[in-house]
């Protein structure tokens, strides 16, 4: 595929990780794709490596969990033949009365215009400090 066809096809994916998204970005996701959180498990509840079912299953659980759902928007994405970088942010109202307002980078790798492989950096202690009471 193109850096262009990667390009369209990653942000569609990163959208669709938000409830303003595409129902069909986890078309995406290689049949064998691993999504990998990158944090601490032992600071970090969602972290580690997801297979794509178990990774689309954890995010329409999140989406569910989210009273007004969450809006992700692209702001920056490079690209080539195999791989995709992608900067993104998002809000959401949290079910205990807070924002979320994250920030993310995203490195995917892709063959034939899917991404058999994601790697999720996010703002740990962001996200920590939104979910806490």
């Amino acid at each position: 595929m193109t850096s262009d066809q990667n390009k369209a096809a990653v942000k569609k994916l990163v959208e669709g990780l938000g409830t303003n998204g595409s129902s069909s970005a986890f078309d995406v996701l290689h049949e064998d794709a691993v999504w990998t959180v990158m944090a601490d498990a032992n600071t970090f509840p969602v972290s580690g490596d997801m297979s794509r079912p178990a990774f689309i299953a954890h995010m329409r659980g999140f989406h569910e969990s989210l009273p007004d759902g969450i809006h992700v928007s692209v702001t920056r994405v490079i690209a080539d033949e195999s791989n995709a970088s992608v900067e993104a942010t998002s809000n959401a109202l949290l079910a205990n009365g807070n924002t979320l307002n994250q920030v993310y980078h995203f490195a995917f790798e892709l063959t034939g215009g899917k991404v058999v492989r994601a790697r999720e950096y996010i703002d740990t202690a962001r996200a920590l400090s939104a979910f806490s009471r």
